[in-house]
Order: structure tokens, then sequence, then C-alpha cells
């Protein structure tokens, strides 16, 4: 009967695992070069942005409505459509010894950026950048603010 329940628990707990991590990482590494510098690794499920959308209190969304009505369609096309392409890079900026790089990477929108004081990387699943477009797009919606 334990062998049973236990499981029943790990079939339960790979199921929530796998449904958390279905759409990926958001990804931030940031690495200052200083003495002391930061030195940050995050790994967060991409799934809890569009839940953590859902608790953005709505004073946040004052004088920013009419802006964010028109960008949200923009973001969820634009994420939409770069899930159909290629891998590529869409800009490369040089500009002495500095270096910023957004590229499609995967099923994500990589960003770069290296200089001689830091390195920063941060990559973000098409996926996470729609359902959270979607999720706010929802909630002006539903409550012009």
């Amino acid at each position: 009967m334990l062998a049973k329940i236990a499981l029943g628990f790990v079939i339960t707990a790979g199921l929530g695992t796998a449904y958390i991590l279905q759409d990926g990482l958001i990804r931030v590494t940031v690495e200052e070069y200083r003495k002391d510098g930061t030195n940050l690794h995050l790994y967060v499920p991409a799934e809890l942005a569009p839940l953590a959308a859902h608790f953005v209190p709505g004073k946040e969304f004052h004088g920013k409505i009419g802006e964010m009505r028109k960008m949200l369609p923009v973001l969820q096309m634009m994420s939409a459509e770069l899930a159909k392409l290629p891998d590529s890079v869409l800009v490369e900026v040089r500009d002495g010894d500095e270096y910023v790089r957004v590229a499609k990477s995967g099923s994500g929108i990589e960003v770069e950026e290296e200089s001689p004081r830091e390195h920063v990387h941060v990559y973000v699943p098409l996926r996470a950048i729609y359902d959270t477009a979607e999720v706010v797009q929802g909630r002006l919606n539903a409550n012009p603010y």
C-alpha cells in the first residue's frame, strides 16, 4: 500500500513538474567584471510569467493603457510569427568594445550584451511572451482601469 502511495506521489510530482516546465525556462545571467561584482544566474519557469501577470496591481496600468493596447497585439503577433522562423540574428550592434545581439534561438528570444564592465544574457521563450501579453490584454478588456 505504501508503495502505491509513493508511486502516486512520484507520478503527481513528475506531471506537475512537466506542466510547469512545458514552456521552458526564462534564463538571466549577469556577470560584472569588477571586484565583488554581481554574478547572477537566474532560471525561472516561463509558465510563471503569465501567472504573475494576473497579480500585477491595476494601479500599475495607469497612464500606460493606451500604449499597452497598441503593443500587446503586436507582441502576440511577433511571438507567433517568430516561432515559425528558423534560428537567426535579428539585431547585432558593435560599437567599440561594446556588443549587443538579439536573436531568435530555438523557441525563444535571446539577448546578449558584452562590454568591458559586464556580460548579460537573457533568454525568454516566445510562448511566455505570447501568453503574458494575452493575460494582460484580457485584464485590460475586463477592467479598463
